[in-house]
């Protein structure tokens, strides 16, 4: 039976843990995997992004957009608070990068790295076989835990390897067609999407948005009109839907719960909301994820 929240780690597995702005962690994916019989159930870490690389096996990925299969070399980036879990082959090789959200926020790596506040939902994509990005990846991957073994902070030097495996990632996500491009307004646009990731419950107006990041609301109208095509409401309400989607996905609340969950006063407005935005009910929604679950599980258990 399903609760009515979302399973939220630092760590899979490891509750309470608060995580340091600086906090950077590597394992291979068969460290933590294999302890939970190869599958990862739905969770979310609210302060960490990850990167998982899957060198050789297969894995099955779940998120919003549905489930996928994917056959290494694969690449999954997994966005700070999305929910996500995983099904592993037993013998899978790879590796998972944890990385604290204010790291990626970090002004050292904020300008390198703007294309991945674009990113909403865990992306996962296949890499060719035998391709020079897997390669690369698994490579910088290595390194990177071998300085960690020999006991480096999140100093100059693991900071430069870790903006060289995310830029190299997101540069494959481009490359796959996912979102994550660069302009003029990507720094502010970035600034906008980790106020909305704060404070998108308290259904703040655009103008209290604007003046926290120091500047006006038309200035932020056209910076995310340039860069996403769409005004900084429909930002707002996009992370607010995304939510109410993973909670009626990945949780047993009733549609009430989620409205006051999410901040809507009045379960009825939350009721329009949802619907004006996907065109079905919120109830509707969640019966049709679950007549898709039924097929996936029925042939799970054969």
């Amino acid at each position: 039976m399903r609760g009515t929240e979302i399973d939220r780690f630092a760590l899979y597995g490891e509750q309470g843990a608060a995580i340091p702005a600086e906090f950077v962690h590597l394992e291979r994916i068969f460290d933590r995997s294999s302890l939970h019989d190869w599958t990862i159930a739905p969770h979310a870490h609210p302060h960490m992004v990850q990167v998982l690389l899957v060198e050789t096996g297969s894995a099955e990925v779940r998120g919003e957009a549905g489930r996928s299969r994917l056959c290494g070399p694969a690449l999954i980036l997994v966005p700070a608070a999305c929910v996500h879990a995983f099904h592993f082959d037993p013998g899978v090789e790879g590796w998972v990068l944890s990385l604290a959200a204010d790291l990626v926020n970090d002004p050292r790596l904020s300008g390198l790295l703007a294309g991945l506040a674009a990113i909403q939902q865990t992306q996962a994509l296949s890499l060719d076989g035998g391709c020079a990005t897997a390669a690369r990846l698994g490579w910088l991957l290595a390194d990177l835990a071998s300085a960690l073994r020999n006991g480096q902070e999140a100093g100059t030097g693991v900071l430069a390897q870790v903006a060289l495996i995310l830029v190299t990632s997101l540069e494959a996500a481009a490359r796959a067609d996912n979102p994550g491009g660069h302009s003029l307004h990507s720094a502010l646009v970035a600034r906008f999407r980790a106020l909305i990731e704060r404070h998108y419950r308290e259904h703040r107006a655009i103008p209290a948005y604007a003046a926290a990041l120091g500047t006006t609301a038309s200035t932020l109208t056209r910076a995310t009109r340039k860069l996403t095509g769409q005004a900084p409401a429909d930002l707002v309400h996009d992370r607010l839907l995304l939510e109410a989607k993973r909670n009626l996905a990945f949780t047993g609340a009733s549609v009430a719960q989620v409205a006051y969950a999410l901040g809507f006063a009045d379960p009825a407005y939350f009721a329009r909301f949802f619907k004006a935005r996907t065109g079905q009910t919120a109830s509707d929604f969640r019966k049709a994820l679950l007549e898709q679950e039924r097929p996936a599980e029925a042939h799970a258990e054969r």
